[in-house]
This record gives structure tokens, C-alpha cells and sequence, in this order.
């Protein structure tokens, strides 16, 4: 049984930040080895909450 990942807070903010700067979500996702839908649920939220990174 696969073990379930677990992000803290400065990891979601430093992706997040990062698929901005990039401009592409699937590239930052690869890069990091994640799924690409979890940053796009990470942005979204973050997004929702007014913590958008401005850069």
C-alpha cells in the first residue's frame, strides 16, 4: 500500500509561486514530481483565500 504524500504550507506556496513565474502548471508539476491537478487545487484555493502571489 502506497503512503499518502503529505505538503506543508511552504512547499504549496513555493509551487504555487512557481506556476505562475513559469506561466505552466504541468511543467512545475513534472518538475516536482506531482500530479498537476493537485497544484491547480493549491492555486485555487490559495486564490479563493485572496493569497495570491503577486510576482
Amino acid at each position: 500500500m502506497k503512503k499518502r504524500r503529505v505538503f506543508d504550507e511552504a512547499f504549496k506556496r513555493m509551487a504555487i509561486e512557481l506556476s505562475y513565474a513559469k506561466g505552466s502548471v504541468q511543467e512545475v508539476a513534472r518538475e516536482l514530481g506531482i500530479d498537476s491537478s493537485r497544484i491547480t487545487k493549491w492555486r485555487q484555493s490559495h486564490k479563493s483565500l485572496g493569497q495570491v502571489a503577486t510576482a
